[in-house]
């Protein structure tokens, strides 16, 4: 949970930086921050990858295989579920409420929050940061989050306030469960080829999250995410 702590606390740090009136950064320097982050969440997701690959060439094979099978069997679920369209569907909302002519009163302060909290929760890095930091005890996914919703705050809070701030508390909440719930099951998950499976998937879509971030590849990325469920699966009966 103490990734989700840091990503929570960037949030607030970074909509109290604007209400504090600090210098905006230039947008030059905020696309250089956004390509290192990019390049930095490639690295990370190939080291992942790296370190859930072990044993024999043969084991290292079957590795590869199961963690091609989840992809494969994890996009068609996506597809069948359409959470890439649905997920279109919350951004699109979430931009008309961020992007559009502010409304008043209370409607601005729920309309802000719930366009916060699909900004800062619906995207792959919300569930395999708290996913690695359970089973790996690896923060380093949600400290890439973390400077990603940073630098989101620093651009939301200018135009629609400190009510972006308020994002932070699903981040802590559902962030922070996942990572408690899969702490929980951490022994179960230490079944033979069964973490290392779920990791190395994840560790597949930070690679591809990079690779959107730097704008050299068009992904439907929810859609892949039933892919870590398959990985388990597979994991577990094929060790």
């Amino acid at each position: 949970m103490i990734g989700s702590l840091i990503n929570a606390g960037c949030i607030v740090l970074a909509g109290a930086a604007v209400w504090a009136r600090v210098p905006a950064i230039p947008v030059a320097a905020q696309r250089r921050l956004q390509a290192l982050v990019a390049v930095v969440t490639m690295g990370l997701g190939f080291q992942v990858i790296w370190r859930s690959l072990h044993g024999t060439i043969g084991q290292v094979v079957r590795q590869l295989a199961v963690l091609a099978v989840a992809l494969v069997l994890g996009r068609l679920t996506g597809q069948g579920l359409g959470l890439q369209a649905r997920l279109n569907r919350l951004g699109r909302f979430a931009r008309e409420r961020l992007m559009g002519a502010p409304p008043a009163g209370r409607r601005r302060l729920g309309d802000v929050f719930a366009a916060a909290t699909l900004v800062f929760c619906l995207t792959p890095l919300a569930v395999v940061g708290p996913m690695l930091e359970g089973l790996r005890g690896d923060l380093r996914a949600l400290l890439v989050k973390s400077a990603v919703d940073g630098l989101a705050t620093l651009g939301l809070a200018r135009t629609r306030g400190w009510p972006v701030m308020l994002g932070a508390v699903p981040v802590l909440s559902l962030q922070g469960s996942l990572g408690l719930l899969l702490l929980g099951w951490r022994e179960r998950f230490e079944l033979p080829g069964v973490a290392d499976a779920v990791c190395a998937t994840g560790g597949f879509l930070l690679v591809a999250v990079g690779m959107v971030m730097l704008q050299v590849l068009r992904i439907r990325l929810a859609d892949y995410l039933p892919a870590l469920c398959w990985a388990g699966f597979l994991g577990w009966v094929w060790p």
